[in-house]
């Protein structure tokens, strides 16, 4: 067994030490720490990741960001090394560190001759694209995820198969049984929108995919911390400048609260929650179907959107389906048309930007009878996107009871400037109930191109 000598010299704060026992409590299997920057959040994570560790030979705790190079940068090469050095000084030395794989080998294997053989071991890892390979063949007893905001769901899900490395630690019970280190998933972040999976997962209780009740809500918990309480490890001008922030800045990096919404947002998540209705598409007057169709084909295109939406005898409108998702031309084409059948939809919309006779080809050649209307966008896409943001501030626009969760997600974000790529399913969406509304006044706009048109059966 190896020659680690269980004396830890660290010295957490008052706060740090109270939100560490959640990590003891074994019905807890998935913990968030959230707070405002500078709280000690990853500090802490480190200090639970090692603890749990140098008691457990044979361990792998995996350490996660949504970037291998971020992981390595902030993690690997900085905060765990200064803690593991705060709370076993000189313990660097006696590891077993491979900075070409951004792993960290305790020596506590069962053979003092060769302890890094079955010592427990870190692994520094990111949630990059053509990553998941390498993940998928590790089960680990830890995962931590830091700066959880920046990782989707999926990954998310992905890395909780992962979690199933039961293992007996050095220590044992009163009656001289192992004791078994329980499987666990941190988390940290500073919390940024209500919309984000991680506050409707801790706080709501709810699966962030499908919104339904998460199973055993008991073991996902959350602690806060806040950069007050590790004020002396931290530069006094650093808390000054944390309190000149905004109030929308200080609520997230200091408080560490979750704000309503993005205050940039044109549709707004509380608008879009209270007026949920569920329709049968029979129930409906009309039906479309939008499109609005990535311009390249290659892995990193962007998706194409397609919207199925419908009105009702009153006026109001309802979305039925997001189709969203990346596919070739003749995919999406054929999907379009299988939804246009399913749905018995009236009229195909599409964006005749990129190269409006390639997308009617694609559209026709799917399905000949198909009935398409091809549109040109003259305005940018917020300009648009307002009348439609109307629409639901009136409550006339309807979402399942089942929320649309990536195209929920995406116009929640839409217009704020941290919104990164395409926003497909949004572009798809407006196109679909500006149509329906009638938004751009009565008939189609010049410019626009219809085939076929109205072949709905009722």
């Amino acid at each position: 067994m190896a020659t680690i000598k269980i004396d830890s010299q660290i010295r957490l704060t008052s706060s740090q030490k109270q939100a560490a026992l959640l990590a003891s409590n074994p019905s807890n299997r998935y913990i968030l720490y959230r707070g405002g920057s500078r709280s000690g959040k990853s500090y802490l994570l480190s200090y639970i990741l090692l603890m749990r560790a140098i008691n457990t030979p044979g361990s792998r705790h995996g350490i996660f960001r949504k970037t291998a190079s971020s992981c390595r940068q902030t993690l690997f090469d900085l905060t765990f090394r200064q803690v593991m050095e705060d709370t076993f000084p000189g313990i660097l030395s006696q590891c077993l560190i491979s900075d070409s794989e951004a792993t960290i080998t305790l020596p506590n294997g069962p053979d003092p001759k060769n302890p890094f053989i079955g010592g427990a071991i870190f692994l520094f890892l990111g949630l990059d694209d053509g990553r998941r390979d390498k993940i998928l063949g590790n089960e680990f007893t830890s995962v931590w995820i830091n700066e959880c905001t920046e990782v989707d769901y999926d990954h998310v899900s992905f890395l909780m198969t992962r979690l199933n490395q039961r293992l007996p630690q050095t220590r044992k019970d009163e009656l001289g049984q192992p004791i078994y280190l329980k499987p666990k998933m941190f988390f940290d972040c500073n919390p940024a929108l209500k919309t984000d999976w991680e506050y409707r997962a801790f706080i709501q209780k709810t699966n962030p995919k499908d919104n339904t009740k998460l199973q055993k809500p008991w073991q996902w918990v959350e602690a806060k911390l806040d950069p007050e309480g590790n004020s002396d490890n931290i530069d006094p001008d650093y808390l000054d400048m944390l309190n000149n922030l905004s109030v929308r800045e200080k609520r997230r990096f200091v408080v560490g609260e979750w704000s309503d919404v993005n205050e940039n947002a044109l549709f707004r998540q509380d608008e879009i929650d209270k007026y949920r209705r569920d329709i049968e598409p029979n129930e409906l007057t009309r039906i479309v179907i939008a499109v609005d169709p990535a311009v390249t084909n290659h892995t990193k295109s962007d998706m194409t959107g397609i919207a199925v939406v419908g009105r009702c005898s009153r006026g109001d409108i309802y979305v039925l389906y997001d189709g969203t998702d990346k596919l070739p031309p003749e995919q999406w084409a054929k999907k379009v048309a299988m939804l246009f059948n399913q749905y018995r939809a009236d009229l195909v919309i599409a964006e005749n930007n990129q190269g409006g006779d390639l997308v009617q080809s694609n559209l026709r050649s799917a399905y000949g009878f198909l009935p398409v209307k091809l549109v040109r966008a003259f305005r940018g896409k917020e300009l648009r996107a307002e009348p439609v943001a109307h629409l639901y501030s009136q409550g006339k626009v309807h979402h399942p009871t089942t929320p649309l969760v990536e195209l929920e997600e995406q116009m929640g974000m839409f217009g704020a400037a941290a919104f990164k790529g395409s926003p497909d399913r949004v572009d798809a969406l407006v196109y679909a109930i500006t149509e329906l509304a009638d938004l751009n006044g009565n008939g189609p706009r010049p410019g626009a191109i219809i085939i076929n048109a109205g072949n709905r059966r009722r």
